[in-house]
This record gives C-alpha cells, structure tokens and sequence, in this order.
C-alpha cells in the first residue's frame, strides 16, 4: 500500500483489497512459474483491482463518431510568436502535476485544466478528478465507464471551476456528487478548438 499510496475508505474495503491483491498475486506467482510465455508479470499500483474494475478504469475513451457535439468552442488563433521550439517539457517549467491514471476522460480535462491555471496565476493546484467522475453525469459522461474530455470542459466551465483532489479525493469508483465537497478552487472560461500546428505555437510560448 505505501509503495503505491493506496488509502482506502474504510476497514472493510482495506480487507477487500488485500484479498484481491492475494489473488493477483497467486495468478502473478503461478503465470511466472508456467514459463509459457516470453514475459513475465509484475505487481504494480492495479494488484488490488479486478479485472473488471481494471478494464473500466482504462476502457473510458468514447470516439467522437455519431456524437454530437454539444459544447461551445471557439477557434484558436496564435499570433504572437515567430519561431516554435521543436520541443517543451512544461515539467520543467511546474505547470504540470504529478502523473495520475484511471478515468483518462476526466484525468485529461484535469491536467489540462491544471496547466492552464498555473500557466495564467503561477500556482500549481491538484485539482479533482473524482469531482467529474461523480458529478458531471448530464453529457457524454459516464463515471468510470468513459466521457469526452470536452464535456468535461464544458462542466467545469459551466460549474465555476473545481475543487481541489485533497478536498474531493479520487476514489477510482463511481460514487453521489457530494456538493459540501465541491468549493471551487481553480477556473476556466472558455473552450478552443486547434490544429496540431497552432497547439504546439502556445505551447512552447
């Protein structure tokens, strides 16, 4: 658990994980030992999950074909630069929080979100993901079954903001909105749509 900063919300679900985490574990230790295989299986941050549970943390992408699109956008138009930098690793720079995997719909829109508001105020704030997975439910979303990073957008625009992880922390599951934990912290106005040679020009600027 320490290894991988699992916390768990209770005794009964910490007892539950550890079972499944002994399950993957045997699965692991016998897989190896068959030697069948060119590779070998390790444990990492997903031993105490399901199958089931793996594949909706990491199936969540839906494609835009036969949607429709229902946000607002805005087209991007970047003026200001004469030469684009072949590269940028923004990490370098603190606009970019620590690495996070699961709902991608919602940990993409929150990263984003994140980058924009330390790019705009200097402050580098974590914000939650769990806030969308179980309180944007009126679009494409779905909680940990998948959604458009767009609509995402689109809700935090619509809602004021986010709240921040430490306050609305990730739970991997879907869950009720909690409104007492949804105090705004971070904003965001306005949706653009780019193409690839416009997104790498504000990006290295």
């Amino acid at each position: 658990m320490a290894t991988y900063g699992r916390i768990y919300k209770n005794e009964a679900e910490k007892i539950r994980r550890l079972e499944i985490f002994r399950d993957n574990v045997e699965f692991i230790e016998s897989f190896n030992a068959a030697g069948t295989r060119s590779y070998k299986l390790g444990i990492n941050q997903f031993a105490d999950t399901t199958n089931k549970e793996f594949r909706s943390l990491s199936n969540g992408y839906k494609r835009l074909l036969g949607m429709r699109r229902t946000w607002r956008e805005t087209p991007f138009i970047y003026e200001n630069v004469t030469v684009v930098l072949s590269e940028m690793d923004w990490r370098k720079k603190g606009a970019v929080t620590p690495i996070r995997d699961s709902c991608c719909w919602a940990f993409s829109a929150v990263a984003a979100t994140e980058s924009i508001i330390q790019l705009t105020t200097g402050k580098l704030i974590s914000l939650s993901e769990q806030e969308l997975v179980d309180c944007d439910t009126k679009g494409k979303e779905q909680g940990c079954m998948g959604g458009l990073m767009e609509d995402a957008f689109e809700f935090i625009i619509h809602n004021k903001g986010l709240t921040t992880e430490s306050n609305y922390t990730y739970t991997g599951t879907d869950g009720a909105c909690n409104a007492a934990n949804e105090a705004s912290r971070a904003t965001k106005n306005h949706l653009v749509t780019t193409t690839c040679q416009q997104f790498r020009e504000p990006l290295t600027h």
